[in-house]
């Protein structure tokens, strides 16, 4: 699974050209590769919403830890991770 994670947009390009026999841009190739990696593991959204829960998750398993995350409001309804201790 790790090798597939880590196939270039190259890689991708000339697999679909010699397999299909088309040519496809590297744009349009890298969007296959974001797409087929949100649906393994969601979206950026969707993770920074998951991130106090795993966070939590991770605490109750380890009673001594101690987290702390940081984040930047960007609005009133977004937000950027920074990082997590």
């Amino acid at each position: 699974m790790k090798k597939e994670l880590s196939t270039s947009v190259a890689m991708i390009q000339d697999t679909i050209e010699r397999d299909c026999g088309h040519e496809v841009s590297y744009w349009k190739a890298w969007m296959a590769k974001q797409k087929i990696l949100e649906r393994l593991f969601g979206t950026y959204e969707e993770s920074f919403q998951n991130l106090p829960k795993t966070l939590l998750a991770i605490k109750d398993s380890n009673p001594e830890t101690t987290i702390t995350w940081d984040h930047k409001m960007v609005d009133s309804n977004k937000a950027t991770f920074r990082r997590a201790f």
